[in-house]
């Protein structure tokens, strides 16, 4: 499963970096293009991130259920949080700020937002993104150290 959601966080970068490149070639009449890529990147990239943040929370608590009224119930206990609080926020500005670059986006479309706003928000939703990515590999790489340790049996 993480390895799904990691995979997928990278295929919303990829689809980040399309979007831009089809948005700047985009002519009237293959603005679609880009639309279509936008979508579907946005899509994939809440997606992966509400995903992720469930995954935290579900093997956060699958440890807790196991250790619990154990020695290493206050261990885990912070160790889970720690986890937890250190991909949340990054989760969740990057899909914040996906969903602004797409808004963004119809407001260039009807002319009510400039370019520039636009394009300063791709460049962020990339950023993000590839942040919550490195975020998210080095925490589930920790989540599968605890729950080797404590879920082995």
């Amino acid at each position: 499963m993480a390895q799904f959601l990691l995979i997928s966080t990278l295929l919303t970068i990829a689809g980040l970096i399309a979007t831009s490149i089809a948005g700047f070639m985009a002519t009237p009449t293959r603005a679609a293009q880009h639309i279509l890529f936008a979508l579907v990147t946005v899509v994939l990239g809440l997606f992966s991130q509400s995903m992720t943040l469930f995954f935290f929370i579900g093997t956060g608590k699958q440890l807790k259920d196991k250790v619990k009224d154990t020695i290493h119930d206050a261990d885990v206990r912070k160790a889970t949080r720690a986890l937890t609080m250190k991909v949340s926020p990054a989760a969740t500005y990057a899909m914040f700020v996906i969903m602004i670059t797409f808004i963004t986006g119809g407001g260039v479309g009807s002319g009510k937002t400039p370019r520039w706003l636009h394009d300063l928000f791709t460049i962020a939703s990339i950023f993000m993104y590839a942040r919550a990515y490195w975020i998210e590999i080095q925490a589930m790489t920790a989540s599968a150290d605890l729950m080797e340790r404590y879920l082995k049996e």
